[in-house]
């Protein structure tokens, strides 16, 4: 699947754990994950670097969801497409 719909699509949910260290960023979108619904995307939205080069994406290749990082000024919008 392109990146490109998750570049577009408007988030069905977000994470603010801007300021938060690992592991809460992927702990948070986990659990956040498990109550949506399988073709809604969620919004991850952070300032810490290991997050987005290794644990959010680890989190998504380990569930088998595609995902997009965004660079938005100081802060990253990690966008994660749960798939059924």
């Amino acid at each position: 699947m392109s990146s490109e719909p998750l570049k577009i699509k408007e988030p069905d949910d977000q994470l603010d754990v801007i300021g938060e260290s690992c592991p809460v960023p992927e702990m948070m979108a986990s659990k956040k994950l498990k109550k949506m619904k399988a073709g809604q995307v969620l919004e991850v939205i952070t300032d810490h670097q290991p997050a987005i080069d290794v644990t959010l994406p680890s989190l998504c290749k380990n569930m088998g969801y595609p995902y997009v990082v965004l660079k938005d000024g100081d802060v990253y919008r990690f966008r994660i497409l749960k798939v059924g």
